[in-house]
């Protein structure tokens, strides 16, 4: 059974990495004791479990989202894609039948799919399937962070239409070639780039955003 610490965690974790929360939202505590029907103590827990992991930072009337400016993003993409790149060329040398059978099935689903939101959460577990079959934990756990870090400062719009995703989808047929044919270094370039180009999106997405506001902020009486 779950602490109640834990309960709150997940789900306030399942929050802050899908966008419930607008940037310039304050979680306080005594608010989300009442929420969720617990003492202030494992909420407290709780929130500062996120701050460590980077996803939030104490403020006077309790708990902010950590949004990070464009440096540090470029900086957290970077070591991204280098942990990434490497699980995959790990993927390559050490996965299992089972692995690549998760593999499959995680981009099986992505060409079945036919909802954007459908296909682009099958590709998320083709990344973590990667991850898994490099069998490095410590790659997993930091991987996993930085993402959650992405999620929460550079949330990804979703586009419309299944054609926006037909070049992510043959990126990823690639980098599971590759896997399965055991190349290492080809496995960590097409990851490496794969992961580059999901990077400009994000930060392309990112910029659009912060013009809009900017422009709405300009504009308003």
């Amino acid at each position: 059974m779950k602490s109640a610490r834990d309960a709150v965690y997940e789900a306030l974790h399942e929050r802050l990495t899908h966008g419930h929360y607008p940037a310039e939202a304050t979680l306080i505590p005594q608010a989300l004791s009442e929420e969720f029907g617990v003492s202030r103590t494992p909420v407290r827990e709780a929130l500062g479990l996120l701050e460590r992991k980077g996803l939030l930072v104490a403020a006077s009337r309790g708990f902010v989202l950590r949004i990070r400016g464009d440096e540090e993003m470029l900086e957290i993409f970077e070591v991204r894609a280098i942990l990434e790149s490497s699980a995959a060329a790990a993927a390559a040398e050490r996965h299992t039948p089972v692995d690549i059978a998760r593999l499959k099935e995680a981009l099986a689903l992505s060409s079945n799919y036919t909802e954007p939101a459908d296909i682009r959460q099958a590709l998320n577990v083709f990344h973590d399937c990667v991850l898994r079959a490099a069998h490095n934990q410590t790659i997993y756990d930091m991987e996993r962070d930085l993402r959650d870090q992405i999620k929460v400062s550079a949330p990804w719009f979703t586009p419309t239409g299944r054609e926006s995703f037909e070049s992510s989808v043959s990126e990823h047929e690639q980098i599971l070639s590759a896997i399965i044919g055991g190349s290492a270094e080809k496995a960590r370039l097409l990851m490496l780039e794969h992961l580059n180009h999901d990077r400009d999106v994000r930060i392309s997405q990112l910029v659009s955003r912060t013009m809009g506001v900017v422009a709405g902020e300009s504009s308003a009486p």
